[in-house]
């Protein structure tokens, strides 16, 4: 009977790969994409591929010492009833790397005309590396999300939570509680072992990304009409990142009674006084506002406030409603003025007439919106005015088929520096692209018609 078994198994497994190698180069594959449900704990290597859909149901946690890893082109999906989310745990890994023909997406369950903000809950990410809390470690909204859930910070600047590259993360994001939100995409005390490049989030319920300290460097970062902030900083983030885009939609809003959308909010942590302060080290972003019709919610191209450092030079921030750049505290405006800060060789455009600068909060250094003008436009400084959103030189700016690299004329071309940074590419043209659209393949700016 055993040598029966053999011969028929024998025969089966000739007969596949005589099949296989007669089919045409032109047939179809089809792939089994039944959805696959993943709920609870992920304590063991597990893999995610591409030829099955997978629905996050509630929180799903990959655990110390396990590596979730996920094939380029795969589709997972958080569910809208539990509100799903993924929670790569401190010792966890993701290996997410997708390619820009394959991105790997993260999305909504619902249906092609049927998605909408806050469909689910989004990533979150924790690693081991500083954070400014008393004790060097923090949780996430302070454990809202369970006892052991999301915890994050440590010594190690270097540690490695995985790879995220090309990546999609669409219709996440949930308010909680009031001012306890689960972002987009989280980096919480994740260290710069970590690779984020080419990743987009879109439509999100609150912020699009969010570091909670940690030191990790991120490049081509696209956020697409989120709810609150497009990048958030606090709690001692101190990594780099270069190439990033933000585009605001005139009717998408933090409606909260606190909130405000931005295009960057950085505070430093609980104090003024937090160490390691935040100073996060931007480079090369593209701000595009709402416009002057936008709901009165929206807010600043960027905004610096607590006791925070900075560094954003080379960027383009045009048409956003209240101001292009505000100082919303004493203390960062200190910080500015004794150059532990730094706002350098940038264009701004507002599309409310004399509110490029704004000061907020004032003090002794910038103690009108005039002053910090005077300040900020000094040649040291390097800073320049723009007359329209039209005359910073963007290819398409419109927000169903946004192509922001430069025009021939702009004047963005040029006017870059990298004097006293390393750890950047070192190009002339600012803004996030010059004739290169790095997001051309994988992003995409209509995730409500794709069928997945």
């Amino acid at each position: 009977m055993k040598k029966i078994k053999s011969l028929i198994t024998a025969i089966l497994c000739v007969s596949i790969l005589a099949s296989s190698c007669s089919k045409k180069k032109d047939e179809v594959v089809v792939e089994d994409l039944t959805p696959q449900t993943i709920k609870g704990d992920i304590t063991t290597n597990t893999l995610l591929t591409a030829n099955k859909t997978w629905i996050l149901e509630g929180y799903v946690r990959v655990l110390n010492g396990a590596t979730l890893t996920i094939e380029a082109g795969t589709v997972i999906k958080g569910d809208k009833v539990t509100k799903g989310a993924l929670i790569i745990e401190r010792g966890g890994k993701i290996m997410a790397e997708g390619t820009a023909s394959k991105p790997i997406v993260f999305t909504s369950n619902q249906a092609v005309g049927s998605r909408a903000i806050g469909d689910w809950s989004g990533v979150i990410i924790c690693g081991k590396a500083p954070v400014n809390f008393t004790g060097g470690e923090g949780q996430y909204e302070g454990g809202i999300l369970g006892a052991e859930t999301a915890k994050y910070g440590g010594t190690i600047a270097n540690d490695n939570s995985g790879v995220l590259k090309f990546v999609r993360i669409e219709y996440a994001g949930i308010a909680i509680q009031q001012d306890r939100e689960i972002n987009s995409l989280t980096l919480a005390g994740v260290g710069s072992g970590t690779v984020v490049e080419n990743v987009q989030v879109s439509y999100g319920g609150d912020d699009g990304f969010e570091w909670f300290g940690g030191t990790v460097n991120c490049k081509n970062l696209v956020a697409y009409r989120c709810t609150d902030d497009d990048f958030d900083f606090e709690f001692g983030y101190v990594g780099r990142i270069q190439y990033a885009i933000s585009i605001k939609d005139p009717n998408v809003f933090d409606a909260s009674a606190t909130g405000a959308s931005n295009g960057i909010e950085c505070d430093n942590g609980t104090n003024v006084t937090d160490i390691p302060a935040n100073k996060p080290l931007l480079s090369n972003f593209t701000f595009i506002g709402p416009g002057v019709n936008a709901n009165t919610k929206h807010n600043a191209g960027v905004l610096f406030r607590k006791g925070t450092r900075f560094v954003l030079r080379n960027s383009i921030i045009v048409d956003h409603l209240k101001s292009g750049f505000t100082l919303a505290t004493v203390q960062a405006g200190d910080n500015l003025f004794k150059d532990e800060s730094e706002f350098k060789n940038n264009l701004v455009f507002c599309a409310t007439a004399n509110s490029n600068f704004k000061v907020s909060s004032a003090g002794t250094n910038f103690a009108t919106d005039a002053i910090l003008r005077d300040f900020l436009l000094t040649p040291s400084n390097a800073n320049a005015e723009l007359a329209s959103l039209a005359a910073a030189g963007i290819t398409s700016a419109t927000l169903l088929n946004p192509i922001l690299t430069l025009t021939s004329t702009s004047p963005a071309k040029t006017g870059a520096s990298f004097t006293g940074l390393t750890g950047f590419d070192v190009v002339n043209f600012r803004g996030a692209m010059d004739t290169n659209n790095w997001a051309s393949g994988w992003a995409n700016f209509d995730p409500q018609n794709v069928i997945y």
